[in-house]
């Protein structure tokens, strides 16, 4: 039945189907560059998937192809075809052999999985956080979060996604690694980037109105360049806690109840008339029999129509002075 097969015109058919086919794949970058580790292993893994598909897609249709053009019926013949019965080999091997290549699919996949989320013992964890409509990363061992996704290069970074409202996704195409963002739940990626630069993050799943403009970046650098980074930006945390601290202590003095007069009267006594003894814009602070701390909150935060953070350190210590002798 199967002796007079059409090898030249079936071949002739695949041979055209196969280059269009390879020249789309090709000739098209279907894929951005595999910046790490984990993107080089599973972009080989897409593509061995992609070559497979073609492969069957080349000669199912090829002979599709064929069998419509030898085999068209004209357009008045309306009866059915001859009764043929199957071939049991072929029957065989168009089942063996996709289920073969389903087995080698599967182990190769699980193959790649597992190298990509083997955790290496000098990994850099950092916390992402995904929140409307920004990115924020923080580096736990050293106190520091920065707007921008610092990662040293060859590497491995162990990323802690979470998110702080509604869900999103983390997602960097050149690195082949994305991971949902959902609330209450720490999604761990591995990535190891193998190449110095700058790469855009991405929000891939709608998060509300401004969704498409919630990007970041990820900045790759030496190992040296990002141990002076990290060093850099924890020395300003810590500065900047020993500057908040010492504002701290400044507010919570003793203060000086005539110069907070000064004080109130340049910045409050546009909104409490008679410096605070009468009601205009604020409220009368005469009586209000308020301690210390609930004044200091005050003036601090604001409420309301009053704006917080007018003064500070000393003038703030002064102002509560004030205040609390018109009480």
């Amino acid at each position: 039945m199967y002796k007079n097969v059409p090898i030249i015109p079936l071949a002739v058919i695949g041979v055209i189907i196969a280059a269009i086919t390879a020249g789309q794949a090709l000739f098209i970058d279907w894929l951005p560059p595999a910046d790490s580790v984990e993107a080089g292993r599973t972009f080989t893994l897409m593509w061995f998937l992609f070559w497979c598909s073609v492969v069957f897609f080349v000669i199912v249709t090829s002979v599709l192809v064929y069998a419509i053009w030898k085999w068209r019926a004209s357009d008045d013949d309306l009866e059915d075809g001859p009764p043929t019965h199957g071939n049991t080999k072929l029957e065989v091997v168009w089942t063996a052999v996709p289920s073969i290549l389903l087995v080698v699919v599967a182990v190769y996949g699980y193959i790649v999985l597992d190298r990509n989320e083997a955790v290496a013992a000098d990994r850099v964890e950092v916390d992402v956080y995904a929140q409307q409509f920004m990115w924020t990363y923080g580096y736990p061992g050293a106190g520091v979060e920065s707007g921008d996704l610092i990662l040293p290069v060859n590497r491995q970074a162990q990323l802690n996604v979470r998110a702080r409202d509604v869900i999103h996704d983390f997602w960097v195409p050149e690195f082949g690694i994305k991971g949902d963002a959902v609330p209450g739940i720490t999604h761990t990626l591995w990535i190891t980037p193998n190449k110095v630069g700058t790469y855009p993050v991405v929000c891939a799943e709608l998060c509300g109105v401004g969704h498409s403009v919630m990007r970041s970046r990820v900045r790759v650098v030496s190992e040296q360049d990002y141990a002076a980074w990290l060093a850099k930006s924890a020395t300003k945390v810590k500065n900047a806690a020993a500057a908040s601290a010492a504002a701290e202590k400044l507010e919570t003095a003793p203060g000086d109840a005539a110069a907070g007069k000064t004080v109130f009267e340049a910045k409050c006594g546009g909104c409490h008339a008679a410096l605070g003894m009468e009601a205009g814009v604020g409220p009368k602070l005469a009586g209000i029999n308020w301690s210390d701390e609930q004044i200091r909150t005050q003036v601090k935060n604001g409420k309301g129509a009053m704006p917080g953070g007018l003064v500070s350190g000393t003038d703030l210590a002064n102002v509560v002075a004030y205040v609390q002798s018109i009480q």
